[in-house]
């Protein structure tokens, strides 16, 4: 009953789930009463792209939907979809979705919008968003409403002005004021991100414990293997991956034996061992910089393929943090991220930033590690014969993820393991930004006539 007046709506957006499991849905709460009853309606819209599991709601003061109500709730449907459209004026949405090739800007807006979705499904959110830009009649049931104005008053809020007829031809028109603020930091970090385009061959059966995004279309997230289906999700997204920290940058204030290989040895073009061991940091290696009362350690690895082991301990002369900046392929036989206190190991205090285009192979039996490595084709294995798979615990952030061959399998299973907030500050800044969505009513601005 709850979904009496879906139906009838020509705007309101359909509410099938796709075969990715990620569809959005519409639900609109009509409730039933006697006259002078005031009626509660809660709104759950759902995004396949960027901001699934978003919640709002409203509050009716009437049996049925007026044509302003069902007008407020289109809109507000349509912005917790595709908040996008909240960083771009409404002149901008004509303009770009008219001239998707116009600009870089129109590009991204466009790409963003119809991401993996079907030409008939694109054509039919296109000709909708239309309408609002070019002021257009929008019939419903009750009426008809256009959208005449919507301008951003600063940051997190925009007022729209609509206005209305109902079916015995009165007209009005309402403010609409729409609050938002950025809501990410509330959600898990996904534990892992493919980045990468050509993604058909997904991950096999490893496990993932949390959730999964994947920025190519091709990335098959219906046969991901979620181990709590209703609390995780695997779903595709155009939120893009914060620009890596400069490494040119980080490479002059490092000391010099903070390098593997080493300054001196790079300039000598001596030849290296065929592999070496890292047991970090080291009794003599000095904190680069402070994250709050944490001692930061950064290393910076250039093209060393072969490491035969990587200890790391986030515990060394209190609690620490250890970063390591890699450039070209790696693979590490052994890797340990080592505590000595009773907490267990915390992802945020091993960091891996990976540049380049390059594969990373790693072998371990449990790790909690921070993997940012968005042009690599990463690969694990577990290195303990008595574990069926390695455990992983954090967030890898990479462009495809290998489970055949000699780098990688999908013996694997990913934890999801904090919030964004938990990140460093450099990873914090995600764009577009999912939106909480808030929308009211301010009085009539031109009465019923």
């Amino acid at each position: 009953m709850i979904f009496k007046y879906l139906t009838l709506l020509r705007f309101c957006f359909n509410a099938k789930k796709h075969n990715s499991n990620t569809g959005f849905a519409l639900f609109m709460v009509m409730v039933l009463g006697t006259v002078g009853t005031v009626a509660t309606a809660a709104l759950l819209a759902r995004s396949n792209n960027l901001s699934n599991n978003i919640e709002t709601s409203i509050t009716i003061s009437q049996q049925n939907l007026s044509v302003a109500e069902t007008a407020k709730v289109n809109l507000q449907a349509l912005l917790i979809e595709h908040n996008q459209l909240l960083e771009y004026n409404l002149d901008d949405w004509e303009k770009y979705l008219n001239s998707p090739n116009l600009s870089e800007k129109s590009r991204e807006f466009n790409h963003n919008l119809r991401l993996c979705q079907k030409e008939g499904d694109w054509k039919q959110k296109k000709q909708r968003i239309l309408d609002l830009a070019e002021h257009n009649i929008i019939d419903v049931p009750m009426g008809k409403f256009s959208l005449v104005d919507f301008q951003q008053v600063d940051r997190n809020r925009v007022l729209a002005t609509i206005e209305t007829e109902n079916a015995q031809e009165n007209q009005a028109q309402y403010e609409i004021d729409i609050n938002f603020n950025d809501n990410y930091l509330s959600k898990p970090v996904p534990v892992l991100w493919l980045t990468g385009n050509k993604q058909s061959s997904g991950i096999g059966n490893a496990k993932v414990n949390g959730n999964l995004w994947a920025n190519d279309c091709s990335f098959p997230v219906e046969k991901v293997n979620l181990m709590e289906v209703e609390g995780h999700q695997a779903k595709y997204t155009a939120v893009k991956i914060p620009e890596l920290p400069d490494l040119e940058g980080i490479k002059e204030r490092l000391p010099e034996n903070h390098y593997f290989p080493s300054i001196a040895e790079e300039e000598e073009t001596q030849e290296q061992e065929d592999k070496i061991s890292l047991k970090l940091p080291r009794l003599e290696d000095k904190p680069t910089k402070k994250d709050g009362e944490k001692n930061v350690y950064e290393y910076f690895i250039n093209h060393l393929e072969e490491i035969d082991s990587l200890i790391v301990n986030s515990d060394f002369q209190g609690e620490s943090i250890i970063i390591l900046y890699v450039v070209g392929d790696i693979n590490i036989s052994e890797i340990v991220h080592k505590c000595e206190s009773s907490n267990a190991c915390s992802p945020e205090n091993f960091i891996i930033v990976a540049y380049e285009e390059a594969k990373m192979c790693l072998q371990f039996d449990n790790l909690s590690a921070f993997i940012v490595a968005p042009h690599y084709e990463l690969g694990i294995k577990t290195n303990n014969p008595n574990s069926e798979s390695a455990q992983f615990t954090g967030s890898i952030w990479t462009n495809k993820l290998l489970t055949t061959g000699d780098c990688g399998n999908e013996q694997v299973e990913f934890n999801e393991a904090w919030q964004w907030s938990d990140l460093p500050n450099e990873f914090q800044s995600i764009h577009p930004i999912p939106k909480l969505i808030q929308v009211n009513f301010n009085e009539s601005i031109k009465a019923d006539r």
